[in-house]
């Protein structure tokens, strides 16, 4: 279901501007993801963001418009992630924060 122009604006103001998913991203035969120190050519390395946001999707189609429903599918997005973070229930944590709990000494 589309967002309207309110939820739009609420939805993108999630988005902590950290840049991490602008860089690209490798994912093997087996689901593996590499992450790779090569920035799109559009992002602002210094202040992490991006120099054609408000008509990104016109001038580079590659880029993958977030929504909530891919946002939910997406393996490769950061832990830290304004949008995966406000995708969590109450009291829910992401895989990668229970793996880590689980690791930690009691």
């Amino acid at each position: 279901m589309p967002l309207t122009q309110m939820e739009r604006e609420k939805w993108e103001g999630l988005c902590h501007q950290c840049g991490l998913c602008c860089f690209e991203k490798i994912e093997d035969e087996e689901g593996r993801i590499f992450y790779t120190s090569t920035p799109c050519r559009y992002l602002d390395i210094g202040t992490r963001r991006c120099k054609i946001y408000q008509k990104r999707f016109q001038i580079f189609p590659e880029c993958v418009q977030l929504t909530p429903e891919l946002v939910k599918e997406l393996k490769w997005l950061h832990r830290s992630c304004g949008y995966k973070k406000a995708l969590l229930e109450p009291g829910q944590e992401s895989g990668a924060a229970r793996k880590n709990k689980s690791k930690s000494p009691r």
